[in-house]
C-alpha cells in the first residue's frame, strides 16, 4: 500500500517569469475549454476519440503551448465531463489552476528549485520547504497542480508526494470515544478535553449571529473571515489530536462507525447544532492518513451501546450512565462514562480483529 501527501510551495519567480506563466495558465485552460466543447457536443469523454480529432488542430492553433501541456489540458477536460457525465459544459476559468505531468516539470528539492515548462520554454522557480515537510524530500513525486493566486500575485506548486507505506507490525488495540464535553476519549485513561474549542467555537456562534443581524456587504465579508478563521482553528486542533493519538504505543485505533448519527433523534435543537457542526469525520480522517503513514491502521466498530454497557462486566442498562460518571447496578463497577465507552470500543475492536483471524490484541484497561 503507498502513502500519498500533498504539501504546497510557494513560489518565487521573476516579474517576467510570472507574465509568462500567467499566460501559460491561460493559455492552457484555453485549450481545456476548446476540448471540452467538443466532448460535450460530440457525446464523448474518450481521451484517444478526442486527442484523434482535435489534438493537430489545436497544436497549429497553439503553437507555443507545449506538447505535454496540450495533452495534459485534453485529460483534464476529458476527466471533468466524465466527472459531470456529459450532462452540461465543464468550462475553467482564464485563471484557473492546471496540472503538470513529470515530463513538464522537474524538482530540485534538496536545492529548493524547480524547472518549469511554459510557453517561452522552461524557467527556474525556488521554494523554500517547511521544517514539517521535509521528511517527503526522500519521496517520489506524482504530480504537480499550478495556481495562480490573483489577488496577492502569487504563484503556488500543490505537489502530490509518494512513499510505500510500512508494513503493520503489531496488534495492540486502543480505542477512542468521540464526544462534545471531551472531543476524544481513549482507552488508556487519556483525555482531550473540548472545553477550549468549545469557548472559541461559541465566541464565533456569537458573532456569526450578530453580523447575520446587519446583512450589510462588510458585515457578509467579516462572517467569511470569521468562519475561515474558525474552520483553520478546528483543523488545526485536530490535527494535533490525532497526531498524539497516532504516536501512542498501539498498532490498531478503534473508533465507533458514526455514519448515521447525525440522522438520530437527539436531545433538541440546541444539541443536534453542536453535533452536527463538530468535526468528527475530519478527526477520524486524520487519524486514519497519519496511522497508515507509521504503519498503523484504523478500524470502525458498531456503536450500539457502547455508552450503556459496562466494560468490565457486560451488563447493558441506559440508567448506568448518568451524565459524567457510568455507575454499572450489576457489578458496581464505576468510572468516567467517556472512559467507559473507550473501553468498549476497543474490546469491540479487538472482537472486529478474532472475527478476522487475527491474533488477540491487548487492551489497556483501567
Amino acid at each position: 500500500m503507498n502513502v500519498d501527501r500533498t504539501i504546497k510551495l510557494k513560489l518565487g519567480v521573476s516579474e517576467e517569469d510570472k507574465e509568462t506563466l500567467k499566460k501559460t495558465i491561460t493559455l492552457f485552460n484555453t485549450v481545456f475549454n476548446e476540448v471540452a466543447q467538443y466532448g460535450f457536443e460530440h457525446k464523448t469523454h474518450s481521451k484517444v476519440s478526442i486527442h484523434h480529432a482535435t489534438y493537430k488542430q489545436i497544436r497549429e492553433k497553439h503553437p507555443e503551448l507545449p506538447s505535454s501541456l496540450v495533452q495534459g489540458a485534453r485529460d483534464v477536460a476529458c476527466e471533468a465531463l466524465k466527472g459531470v457525465k456529459l450532462k452540461h459544459l465543464p468550462t475553467a476559468k482564464p485563471f484557473s489552476s492546471i496540472r503538470y505531468n513529470q515530463r513538464v516539470i522537474t524538482y530540485y528539492l534538496k536545492h529548493g528549485s524547480v524547472s518549469i515548462a511554459t510557453i517561452k520554454g522552461r524557467i527556474k522557480a525556488t521554494f523554500d520547504i517547511p521544517k514539517c515537510y521535509q521528511e517527503y524530500v526522500n519521496w517520489e513525486v506524482r504530480s504537480s497542480t499550478l495556481k495562480y493566486d490573483v489577488r496577492n500575485d502569487t504563484f503556488f506548486l500543490h505537489v502530490i508526494f509518494r512513499t510505500e507505506s510500512p508494513k503493520p507490525s503489531g496488534d495492540k488495540v486502543l480505542g477512542i470515544d468521540r464526544g462534545i464535553v471531551n472531543i476524544a476519549v481513549c482507552s488508556n485513561n487519556v483525555f482531550f478535553n473540548g472545553k477550549q474549542i468549545k469557548n472559541v467555537r461559541g465566541k464565533y456562534a456569537y458573532l456569526r449571529q450578530k453580523l447575520q443581524s446587519k446583512g450589510t456587504k462588510s458585515a457578509k465579508r467579516l462572517l467569511r473571515k470569521i468562519s475561515r478563521k474558525e474552520r483553520q482553528f478546528v483543523t488545526d486542533t485536530n490535527h494535533c489530536i490525532s497526531k498524539t493519538i497516532v504516536n501512542m504505543p498501539y498498532d490498531i485505533f478503534a473508533l465507533e462507525d458514526l455514519t448515521s448519527i447525525r440522522v438520530q433523534s437527539r436531545k433538541g435543537k440546541d444539541f443536534n447544532r453542536k453535533l452536527n457542526s463538530w468535526a468528527f469525520y475530519q478527526l477520524a480522517q486524520f487519524l486514519e492518513y497519519k496511522a497508515e503513514a507509521l504503519g498503523k491502521s484504523v478500524i470502525y466498530v458498531d456503536p450500539r451501546f457502547s455508552s450503556q454497557k459496562c466494560s468490565k462486566c457486560g451488563d447493558i442498562r441506559k440508567s448506568n450512565r448518568k451524565g459524567n460518571s457510568y455507575h454499572c447496578k450489576a457489578c458496581g463497577f464505576q468510572l468516567h462514562s467517556d472512559l467507559n465507552a473507550a473501553l468498549n470500543i476497543a474490546q469491540a475492536g479487538i472482537s472486529c480483529l478474532s472475527r478476522l483471524s487475527v491474533n488477540q490484541p491487548n487492551v489497556e484497561t483501567v
